[in-house]
């Protein structure tokens, strides 16, 4: 039996998405509605194929790949999972720190960021990032869903 604590997931706020697939719903519906309207017509034909297309096909997958990707942040045991791709152990993790609008963590080591396989982090980025606001990545209040200074007490609390 473990007794460890369970892990902390932020996750950016899914109401968007889902205000958006609705629009994309309605759009491809209405795409469908004018063809059916008159499929002999080219002009029909074609603007509802591309509604339907766009919206009802591309929309969905674009969705769902962003609904996947909505995990910014996961800490457990191991250390903090980034954006569902890599992790970093939480010996690597320097510090995590929140400002009014932003929580931010900073590295000891960029090795376990920009060795992953996917990894889209560069140390030079990260380096550019932290001159500039102390931290070497960062996710805004509106990505968050909740206020930093509490993104950031949730991380500190589950860090060992």
């Amino acid at each position: 039996m473990s007794t460890s604590a369970p892990p902390v997931t932020i996750v950016s706020p899914r109401g968007r998405l889902i205000a958006l697939a609705v629009v994309c719903f309605v759009i491809a519906a209405m795409g469908v509605v004018v063809y059916l309207v008159n499929p002999t017509e080219p002009l029909n034909i074609i603007a509802g194929a591309a509604a339907f297309g766009v919206f009802g096909v591309g929309g969905g997958f674009s969705l769902v790949g962003q609904f996947r990707r909505s995990t910014l942040l996961r800490a457990d045991d191991e250390g903090l999972r980034i954006d569902n791709r890599v992790t970093v152990p939480w010996k690597d993790v320097d510090r995590i720190s929140a400002t009014p609008t932003a929580l931010g963590i900073r590295f000891r080591s960029y090795d376990a960021l920009t060795q992953a396989p996917h990894s889209t982090y560069t140390a030079d980025a990260m380096r550019a990032t932290r001159k500039e606001t102390g931290s070497d990545l960062l996710w805004h209040e509106k990505v968050l869903g909740r206020p930093p200074r509490e993104a950031a007490a949730a991380l500190r609390a589950r860090q060992p």
